[in-house]
């Protein structure tokens, strides 16, 4: 088992505010846990990825707006900022290329998340 610290370290070098999740939970460590746990299987990510292989801009949009939000929630604001940058760029009706580079940042950041809360609590 790791320890609060070593958790604690992991999940920020992913950019997670861990201190500032944990206050969201009431400083109740198992509850934040085991929500970081529950994110794993959160499908706003596969949904946007899909919805953008697609070309369902508008439904991308929509996905990647409740990931978001959800990471906003469990402060996971890395992947907070990636998303709200893709938010941002599908409202403004930029091209598809440029679309393409926020969501293989949302990806890069999404995996990282994923990793760092798999190591530690999941």
């Amino acid at each position: 088992m790791m320890d609060q610290l070593e958790i604690r370290q992991i999940l920020c070098e992913a950019g997670v505010d861990y201190n500032k999740g944990l206050e969201r939970f009431m400083g109740n460590v198992a509850l934040y846990h085991k929500f970081l746990v529950k994110f794993l299987d959160d499908g706003s990510y596969a949904d946007f990825v899909q919805a953008f292989a697609d070309d369902d801009i508008e439904k991308a949009g929509k996905c990647v707006h409740t990931l978001k939000g959800t990471a906003g929630n469990l402060s996971l604001m890395g992947l907070f900022n990636a998303a709200d940058n893709m938010v941002q760029a599908i409202r403004a009706g930029k091209k598809r290329d440029e679309l393409a580079q926020l969501a293989e940042k949302v990806k890069q950041v999404y995996e990282k998340n994923c990793e760092a809360i798999r190591q530690t609590v999941g």
